[in-house]
């Protein structure tokens, strides 16, 4: 699992995640339960050092489970929290087309061309 940025605080996911896990779920064909998650913000930035370079959000799995660690400036981000959901149904890091771009449109750029 990718190492938890020093300032991030765990936290709980408001009311709006779970209808965004429910649309999530519904365009990747892939209904899963978003228990097993621990959530954090990293407050005050619009990015935060991975070991993969500068990011506003990430999903990560270890043998303790999955977490999504999220910049402070986007958590009312739908396109930005439904890509890390969608990271976390599909239990993958990478990005299928298939799924991040064709179906649920989870990239800036399809999420800029339908209309998100």
């Amino acid at each position: 699992m990718s190492q938890l940025p020093e300032s991030a605080i765990a936290f709980s996911p408001p009311p709006e995640y779970k209808v965004w896990w429910a649309r999530t779920e519904a365009c990747s064909g892939r209904p899963r339960r978003p228990t097993g998650i621990a959530w954090y913000v990293v407050p005050e930035v619009s990015g935060f050092m991975t070991s993969q370079g500068q990011v506003v959000a990430i999903w990560s799995r270890g043998t303790d489970g999955a977490r999504i660690v999220i910049a402070g400036a986007y958590l009312a981000s739908e396109l930005v929290v439904r890509h890390e959901m969608l990271h976390a149904l599909l239990d993958r890091p990478d990005h299928p087309p298939a799924y991040f771009v064709d179906r649920c449109h989870l990239t800036r750029d399809s999420w800029a061309s339908e209309g998100g």
